[in-house]
């Protein structure tokens, strides 16, 4: 083979190298892209987006959860607004309920904290506070208190997992509920209802 020809052979090559790493870049920089787009849109299709803005909350509900019905809620608490069974455990739920501020201000998360174990040593009295901590619940740096709490229903060990926000005119309370021995397995649907509350002013 002479000198030109192998010069002409290193050039075509080089060529041919040269357009298939662009093709890759291309692969890369849109058809990436598009998967991302796909990845978000299946992730978003993973659950309820509930904003009801008459009071003033706004959260995302599990798609392996079934709404309750206005009886199942009354049966519960007539104070629940929104509630939500696991489909494959009724008694595995969510729940949101609201009250009324009789005066406005701040109050220490501290106070929430102690009010939400206090609440539940009332219906539960073996309940222990078993973690607790500051998250934002919506604008304006709005902070709440999300707790778990540990204790005993009808000789089952539970954990109930609640988020409590305020406003100057509501308190807010999210709350999850499961047996202690399944906690692990609903974790991702807890999470996705408890930390995706948004809290606004009404």
């Amino acid at each position: 083979m002479d000198k030109k020809k192998f010069i002409i052979i290193v050039v075509v090559f080089s060529i041919i190298g040269a357009l298939m790493g662009e093709s890759f870049f291309i692969y890369r920089k849109f058809f990436k892209k598009e998967d991302a787009i796909k990845i978000v849109a299946a992730t978003e299709k993973r659950y309820f987006e509930i904003n009801d803005e008459a009071i003033g909350v706004q959260f995302y509900a599990s798609k392996n959860f079934d709404r309750m019905s206005s009886q199942e809620l009354q049966l519960k608490n007539p104070s629940f607004l929104y509630g939500f069974n696991a489909r494959s455990d009724k008694n595995i739920y969510c729940t949101v309920s609201q009250t009324v501020r009789e005066k406005p201000g701040i109050v220490k998360v501290s106070d929430l904290r102690d009010g939400v174990l206090s609440q539940i040593k009332k219906t539960y009295s073996d309940a222990k506070l078993e973690s607790a901590e500051i998250v934002d619940v919506g604008e304006n740096n709005n902070k709440g208190i999300k707790v778990g709490v540990g204790y005993t229903d009808n000789g089952i060990a539970m954990i109930q997992q609640e988020v409590v926000g305020i406003t100057n005119k509501t308190a807010t309370f999210m709350f999850c509920v499961a047996p202690r021995s399944v906690i692990n397995l609903y974790k991702d649907d807890f999470d996705l209802f408890l930390n995706s509350i948004k809290i606004h002013p009404i």
